[in-house]
């Protein structure tokens, strides 16, 4: 029992007496008074304890309902990323199935287009100065028979005519000397032939008595002995045979191309 219900009952109890009630009645009512007291305060105290409780239960609601909150953010955070990713992925099948159609066409029209490149570089051969031109004739029909081969994949077909061109354009960079036969007048002559690129060949008999050069020009064998050291040089350089040096060689001024 608190400090002001036992001083209100004093009071009571004092006013009882001064007022001339009887004793018997003031206590009576003054434990009327207190057991009523008590039971307030146990109401009270229920009452405290049910809204103690509906306030945890609330914050618990509330916590709870702040998870689901951040979760359901989280959620539609991480669906819109997957949405991102697949539609990324839709676009890349697109391209590539856009890209594969054009290979399609590209795959129709490449066959074509190699044949032509490959008569042209056989043309190229033909005009070229004649070094080898056996041998690179043989190379030019043997690549045309590829190209027409059906049962050949075209990738195959693109590298042989690619590694063609290529050993073409490697000739033009390299100087060779070798030993073959050249045929002029009705005369077969066993010489050693020089090749500077594509822009001379010269050659010179083995007793270095004849020396002369291709005349791309008028597309005929020229005899100019006034090479003969210069090409024998070049012969010697080209072997190892001689350290580098500079020499004047018969080498046409370019043609203005038409």
């Amino acid at each position: 029992m608190n400090k002001t219900l036992i001083s209100a009952l004093l009071t009571l109890a004092l006013a009882a007496a001064a007022l001339g009630v009887p004793a018997a009645t003031a206590p009576s009512k003054v434990q009327a008074a207190v057991a009523a007291q008590e039971q307030l305060d146990k109401t009270a105290a229920a009452s405290q304890k049910k809204i103690d409780k509906t306030a945890t239960g609330t914050s618990d609601m509330l916590n709870q309902y702040l998870q689901v909150t951040q979760l359901t953010d989280d959620t539609r955070a991480y669906d819109d990323q997957l949405q991102q990713i697949i539609q990324a992925q839709q676009d890349e099948m697109n391209s590539l199935n856009t890209q594969m159609s054009q290979v399609g066409d590209v795959e129709k029209g490449l066959p074509p287009l190699m044949l032509q490149m490959a008569d042209s570089l056989a043309q190229y051969v033909k005009l070229d100065i004649p070094y080898r031109a056996d041998e690179r004739l043989a190379k030019m029909q043997q690549l045309h028979t590829l190209l027409t081969n059906p049962t050949v994949a075209v990738t195959d077909k693109f590298q042989r005519l690619m590694q063609a061109y290529k050993d073409e354009i490697t000739a033009g960079k390299t100087v060779e000397a070798y030993r073959g036969e050249l045929s002029d007048s009705g005369k077969t002559l066993t010489v050693n032939f020089l090749r500077v690129g594509h822009l001379l060949l010269a050659y010179q008999t083995l007793d270095r008595s004849v020396t002369g050069y291709w005349d791309k020009q008028n597309r005929k064998w020229v005899t100019d002995n006034d090479y003969r050291a210069a090409v024998a040089q070049a012969i010697a350089i080209s072997n190892k045979q001689a350290p580098p040096d500079l020499m004047q060689l018969p080498v046409g001024a370019p043609e203005v191309s038409k």
